[in-house]
């Protein structure tokens, strides 16, 4: 899944800069910082740490333990060019890896999405969605705008989603979902109306309804 959420605190402007970029080109949302001043302010919307060791102030290390002494379980990948044995084994005692400058950027992009699917899981993307159908749960946009769905609505829109690219008629939920009550021939347009309003489809191009037949939830939608 792209979309996550990168710090890089890194104050070689040149470092920086490559780092932005090849992480932007791979879809990710890049915050980028020359020191770790303030960065407590807003590291819960992080979802992984790029750190250098030699900085301004504070360094790697010590930025990393704070972050760590929050209790946020937040992967830091150390970028140093110190390539002794002691700076290494404390990096990694501190966070979960450690990479020597220079490096090549497949290797960096390669350990960063492990770490990513290690801690997270893997997600499948549709539009500005992330779906995680191993815990039935859906994002908008980032890791940090979770939809709240309803029991109803989560069973709703995880049925079409194990069905996806498919014509499911409204007999196939009644049965799936309410095969013991009265069959309001409105109640199910009611509740895909609000779980679209919930993941920004009010178009109806991800939940899509097909009419006389039933609806369908889209992996692949026009530009």
């Amino acid at each position: 899944m792209k979309g996550y959420n990168i710090l890089i605190v890194e104050d070689d402007l040149m470092i920086g800069n490559l780092l932005q970029n090849i992480l932007q080109r791979e879809a990710y949302n890049v915050c980028w910082r020359t020191e770790g001043k303030d960065i407590l302010d807003f590291i819960h919307k992080i979802d992984l740490v790029i750190m250098d060791v030699m900085l301004p102030g504070e360094d790697g290390y010590q930025i990393s333990k704070k972050i760590k002494n929050l209790g946020l379980n937040i992967p830091i990948v150390f970028l140093s060019a110190r390539n002794d044995i002691d700076s290494k084994l404390q990096g990694l005692h501190i966070g979960e890896d450690y990479m020597i400058k220079p490096f090549d950027p497949r290797e960096l992009l390669l350990r960063i999405q492990k770490k990513l699917d290690n801690q997270y899981g893997k997600f499948t993307q549709i539009k500005h969605l992330y779906i995680d159908a191993e815990y039935t749960k859906v994002f908008n946009d980032s890791l940090h705008n979770e939809v709240v769905f309803t029991a109803i609505e989560r069973k709703i829109f995880f049925y079409l989603y194990e069905n996806r690219n498919r014509i499911l008629t409204k007999e196939q939920f009644f049965d799936y979902l309410w095969q013991l009550e009265d069959r309001n021939p409105n109640i199910l347009n009611v509740h895909i109306k609000k779980i679209r309003t919930k993941i920004n489809d009010k178009q109806g191009e991800i939940i899509q309804n097909l009419y006389g037949e039933g609806y369908r939830l889209n992996t692949y939608m026009k530009k």
